[in-house]
């Protein structure tokens, strides 16, 4: 199924009415915000990352910019070559734009190899030199991460962005993990030595609830979670443009909570590791008014083995005890609670988590060949039921509908969503 908006709906998925919106879903802050173009000539660094010179690495940029009390705009400009290490870029009285100044992105290259089942004694062990001297802002955050067993997917990131107002333009961020970390069990490897199965996920570019955030010209790789798109907090959004830029991966590569802007972005898919790929993963929340929008964006990819792609799927985040299908467990049943739980054959359901319908909009756009076209929204953990199962929602009737009664006996109201709110859907798309 390929639902596409009336021409009437398409007007309300503009790049100001996108941008416009932010914080708690269905109490948002009217916050008009229009990024113009960022001109890289017009851009003078405040500190250089050069190896040997002003700053040895990205993260000592960004400390003495938190050592020297700066206000305002801080421009850090990074010299050509491949920079290794995380970059944590913290809340602060001022804004900061990396800027590559290579002639293409791919000269500028911040690279380090990170995933999400990483403990924390190892990441101490091989972090841990980088940090030592932070700043406390800084400092906190790899303490903090240090202490969980196994870090998670949101602390698994090269650069990690709690920045508002940051921005980045023309250079590469490459996690350079290969799905290889043991997980025990029977998972088979293909011939690149990559795990086709498991929990690999491993973060380029982590934006760690702040709003504002400007992306231009910049390549992410990665293959699981590649570009980590999060909230504040559950039931809140902040605001992310994307503008000319290059996103690959296999698994759930664009993922997270927040509303985000593409466009002119080109997003590849990867096969040859997974059985399948979703280029998207939004848990939007139901009354958040816009996910992630993709406008004038190619979706590609250059390997077709067998892979089946799809452009995603709607992270059903959280969820341990599905309301949605015909259980095949026998006395299952799933109630309203604080957590989402699940011990056969009863569970309980989150409000964030039954709220946490993902939405995604392909405008204008081209997707090709690789794209399953007849269907190319999947259901979510798999395509039978079972305790974690949701179908594809298209609109907000796929939810409320088959819903309906479930939802009046935990007296929960939806009555201020109307059940044509789209979910999915293109307009304007061609298929190449």
């Amino acid at each position: 199924m390929r639902p596409h908006l009336t021409s009437e709906q398409a007007v309300s998925f503009s790049r100001d009415n996108v941008l416009r919106y932010v914080g708690t879903a269905g109490a948002d802050q009217d916050d008009p915000w229009s990024p113009a173009r960022l001109e890289c000539a017009a851009l003078v660094p405040d500190y250089l990352v050069d190896h040997g010179r002003d700053c040895a690495t990205v993260q000592q940029a960004v400390n003495r910019a938190v050592r020297d009390k700066r206000r305002g705009r801080v421009v850090i400009g990074v010299a050509a070559g491949v920079h290794a290490g995380l970059v944590y870029v913290p809340r602060a009285p001022f804004t900061v734009t990396i800027l590559g100044l290579g002639d293409t992105p791919a000269d500028v290259v911040l690279s380090e190899t990170i995933d999400a089942e990483m403990y924390g004694a190892e990441y101490e062990q091989r972090f841990g030199a980088q940090f030592r001297d932070a700043p406390e802002s800084i400092a906190a955050i790899f303490r903090r991460i240090s202490k969980l067993s196994p870090i998670s997917t949101a602390n698994a990131s090269v650069l990690r962005v709690e920045n508002d107002g940051f921005q980045m333009v023309n250079l590469t961020v490459r996690n350079t993990y290969n799905c290889d970390r043991d997980q025990g069990g029977d998972h088979v490897m293909n011939n690149h030595g990559q795990y086709r199965s498991g929990q690999h996920q491993a973060v380029a570019l982590l934006v760690a609830g702040a709003d504002r955030v400007q992306v231009q010209d910049v390549v992410l790789r990665s293959l699981q979670d590649t570009l980590y798109l999060q909230s504040p907090r559950k039931g809140t959004t902040v605001r992310s443009c994307f503008t000319d830029c290059e996103i690959e991966g296999d698994v759930d590569f664009i993922f997270g909570q927040s509303t985000v802007w593409f466009e002119g972005c080109t997003i590849r898919s990867l096969g040859g590791r997974a059985l399948k790929t979703w280029a998207t993963a939004p848990s939007t929340d139901i009354r958040t008014r816009y996910g992630f929008v993709f406008h004038d964006c190619d979706f590609i990819s250059d390997e077709l083995d067998g892979t089946r792609h799809f452009l995603g799927r709607q992270w059903f985040e959280g969820v341990r005890a599905t309301p949605f299908g015909t259980p095949d467990v026998a006395g299952y049943s799933v109630s309203l609670g604080e957590v989402s739980d699940y011990l056969e054959p009863s569970g309980t359901i989150s409000l964030a988590t039954l709220n946490s319908v993902g939405k995604c909009v392909i405008l204008r756009s081209r997707i090709g060949a690789h794209i399953d076209l007849h269907q190319p929204w999947d259901e979510w953990s798999g395509n039978h039921w079972n305790p974690r199962h949701r179908p594809v929602l298209y609109a907000a009737s796929d939810m409320l509908e088959p819903l309906n009664t479930w939802l009046r006996d935990q007296d929960l109201h939806y009555e201020d969503i109307a059940p044509q709110t789209p979910f999915l859907a293109e307009f304007g798309t061609v298929d190449v």
